[in-house]
């Protein structure tokens, strides 16, 4: 059956505006995903050189937990850099940042998020250019990731967040530029709603792409008690239909709700990948 984990903060990751993710020490964020009824977590990684993934692996069998993914967002938010720059000393600074992420990765036995690491448009640079760039950058990262038996989720974002690659098309012409088959695609319900026609019809195109989601309403707010517009029994019958099986991530707003408010995400997720045979 598929299975829900929840972002966890690196204790350096910067607080964002807007967002309420757990975060503090893993111990802590780790046994609150557990006591809230998450399977797993995603770590939202700050710098990666600060992280012990070994540590981390014994939390993780302690608290019985899985993980998802490590989501290389640190990479624009903490380090301040991007996989596309017009500097080629920060690109390479931001790629090497990346594959440490993966040395991780191949660690934990878990997916490697790739999104607004990617960076904005370049100023002065076509959009051409860009995406020249970033395919190039990610067919490297591909590479590595390949040798290591990593794979990597390239996740679109909405224009609101980033000003690159934010449709499902979009991003599916990226991945199949890089060729490569431990490539795939990211969707996430919040960003989709905002971006792509139809976020149920979205997943079928993509069926043959997508290996990793991230459950968020339409407005941004968790699966099933946001209060939004996104109907997340046709996300699971739509996810069952293509016979996507894996984890789900949710978390960009835990710590707003109330514990027993997220138990009715989990708990109702739960029971939706069952009624759905996923």
């Amino acid at each position: 059956m598929a299975k829900t984990s929840v972002f966890v903060a690196a204790p350096d990751f910067p607080v964002l505006d807007g967002c309420e993710m757990l975060s503090g020490p893993y111990a802590d964020s780790l046994a609150t995903a557990k006591r809230l009824g998450f399977d797993g977590v995603e770590i939202v990684m700050g710098d990666p050189a600060e992280f012990d993934a070994g540590q981390f692996k014994d939390l993780l069998r302690e608290h019985g937990l899985g993980i998802s993914a490590i989501n290389s967002g640190g990479i624009q938010y903490k380090l301040k850099a991007a996989l596309v720059d017009a500097d080629a000393q920060k690109a390479e600074f931001a790629l090497e940042k990346l594959k440490h992420n993966i040395r991780h990765c191949q660690t934990l036995g878990c997916l490697q998020q790739v999104g607004v690491a990617r960076g904005f448009a370049v100023r002065g640079r076509p959009m051409r250019w860009y995406r020249g760039c970033l395919v190039e950058v990610l067919t490297e990262a591909a590479r590595y990731a390949s040798e290591l038996q990593v794979e990597i989720v390239f996740e679109y974002a909405n224009r609101f967040e980033i000003n690159t690659v934010n449709t499902g098309a979009e991003a599916r012409e990226i991945v199949d530029r890089v060729g490569r088959s431990n490539m795939g695609i990211l969707i996430d319900t919040g960003h989709s709603f905002l971006e792509d026609p139809d976020v149920y019809q979205n997943i079928l195109d993509l069926k043959d792409y997508v290996r990793h989601f991230h459950l968020h309403d339409s407005n941004g707010g968790g699966a099933l008690i946001g209060g939004g517009e996104t109907d997340f029994d046709r996300v699971m019958e739509t996810c069952g239909g293509i016979g996507y099986r894996n984890w789900f991530s949710d978390g960009l707003f835990t710590a707003k709700y109330t514990d027993e408010e997220v138990r009715r995400s989990t708990n109702g997720l739960r029971q939706l990948y069952e009624k759905h045979g996923i």
